[in-house]
């Protein structure tokens, strides 16, 4: 594939002459550009700068023989010189964004693309490489809608675009149309480079595994929690007088399925059972098995997902609840770094326990609005996700109706190739509207998580997790603290 692409970005026409006439200096060094003599033309750029003051065309050339003889950093600047001088050396955007893309400088080069459309600068060309960052970022309805608009009707460029369209159909799934649109290479432009690569990346894929769908996430860990049953921090509120502390051993699997649907749909099935087993205090070791079904739909300013998921919990392996939530989210996406996130959801929670009295009935309809920021990093290895959400618990006892707002930040760092750390902050306030008491509750979480890839397949996790809960009923005031240590397998 990346062969392909530097064939495409050879193909892009460079501009060798201009409308307005250039200082001699420049001149003479373009031309022994154009005889393909880079580094003397890199040097006679520069001697003209000294002798005759900066001008875009200047640095564009010298962007140019900087590309050519492997100064790829130094390239990238010279071209946004050119891009920033007024007036802008405007065909300097497009050896920019292939560079860029090269460089794995994502973000960066949306940020040029958009301008490009916006000056509408050599459309067909910058649709092209829109294409190639859609694809990069597996947005392939997107990346094929984007190379057909950067059709030529010429040959030579045509048939490196039908590749890119034929990758981009094989990468999502769609194995059919890459196949057929394989061959129509190898018809249309028979003894060429692209049509060998097309008949022999078609028996590739006929010989292929099918494309992977599932993918299965399998853990097991040791966790200490010093405050399993919540007890009160204030002495005698609970009547529960044994000791708080215990040691888990915690199991979870998940189990998810991909595929893409017609047109800009596709779909997303998971499944996933967590295992909390408590060395002592038996009854608060808890089990939880979900399922959730979501259609997704992504466009080129965001997606839309609509997950339905159903969940059951066993509390000591007894029935505890089960809960049934539908969460319309939809996710803007500004610019390649900048996301925003809307939610609208309904749950209903059925409470399975006795609880004596019928006001402390926990059976409830739930609803929530939330919104978030989304900043994507690191080529989007790395985000921070500012959110913040409404609630309101309508419960069928009186004592545990509440309503509440709740606001948090995470962090995802990648601090090495195979090393993420994971930090969470949240507060929550709740006021029980109907309640004897009055109560009122303020609880604080924080979280640090390190994820370190050990092998191919294989992970390691260390996690600690922060709880306060702040209430005018003591019997909810409590501290939390629990220290998790596993390892997780990724297939």
């Amino acid at each position: 594939m990346k062969r392909i692409a530097a064939v495409m970005v050879v193909c892009l026409s460079v501009t060798c002459g201009v409308a307005t006439a250039a200082p001699s200096a420049t001149q003479q060094a373009i031309a022994e550009y154009n005889q393909e003599n880079y580094e003397e033309a890199l040097q006679m750029l520069t001697s003209a700068r000294q002798a005759e003051g900066e001008t875009a065309l200047n640095r564009y050339y010298t962007g140019l023989c900087q590309k050519q003889t492997g100064d790829l950093a130094g390239a990238v600047a010279s071209l946004k010189a050119a891009l920033q001088a007024q007036p802008p050396e405007q065909d300097a955007v497009v050896e920019l964004v292939a560079l860029l893309i090269n460089l794995e400088q994502l973000a960066d080069a949306w940020q040029w693309v958009a301008w490009a459309e916006k000056e509408q600068v050599r459309p067909k060309d910058v649709a092209y490489l829109k294409g190639v960052l859609l694809a990069k970022q597996k947005r392939y309805h997107e990346a094929v809608a984007s190379f057909q608009n950067a059709r030529t009707g010429l040959a030579e460029t045509d048939q490196q675009i039908d590749l890119q369209i034929a990758l981009a159909y094989a990468q999502s799934g769609k194995t059919r149309d890459a196949r057929d649109s394989l061959k129509a290479i190898v018809t249309r432009y028979p003894g060429t480079e692209a049509a060998d690569f097309a008949a022999e990346y078609d028996q590739r894929i006929s010989t292929a595994a099918p494309h992977k769908r599932w993918n299965i996430y399998a853990g097991v860990s040791y966790l200490y929690d010093d405050n399993a049953t919540l007890k009160s921090r204030e002495s005698g509120a609970s009547s529960d007088t044994r000791d708080q502390r215990d040691s888990a051993v915690s199991e979870y699997l998940r189990l998810e399925y991909d595929t893409p649907l017609d047109g800009q749909w596709s779909a997303n099935l998971q499944y996933a059972l967590q295992n909390n087993n408590y060395i002592r205090l038996h009854d608060y070791s808890m089990l939880v098995h979900g399922l959730t079904t979501s259609l997704i739909s992504r466009s080129e300013n965001g997606l839309l997902a609509l997950p339905l998921n159903l969940s059951h919990t066993t509390l000591d392996y007894r029935d505890y609840s089960f809960q049934v939530s539908f969460k319309p989210t939809l996710t803007a996406l500004f610019n390649s770094s900048n996301l925003a996130q809307l939610s609208l959801g309904y749950a209903y929670r059925d409470m399975f326990q006795d609880y004596g009295l019928p006001g402390n009935d926990r059976t409830a309809n739930i609803f929530n609005l939330q919104a978030g920021y989304i900043y994507l990093f690191a080529d989007g290895r790395g985000l921070v996700n500012l959110r913040g959400e409404g609630f309101y618990e309508n419960t069928t006892g009186n004592e545990w109706r509440n309503r509440g707002a709740r606001a948090g930040v995470d962090l995802l760092a990648p601090l090495s190739a195979g090393t993420k750390l994971i930090l969470t902050a949240e507060g929550c306030r709740q006021e029980y509207l109907d309640s004897s008491s009055g109560r009122r509750d303020t609880t604080l979480v924080a979280s640090a998580t390190l994820n370190q890839q050990l092998t191919t397949h294989l992970y390691l996790n260390l996690q600690y997790y922060f709880t306060r809960a702040f209430s005018n009923v003591d019997l909810y005031d409590y501290q939390r603290n629990v220290i998790t240590t596993g390892v997780e397998l990724r297939f």
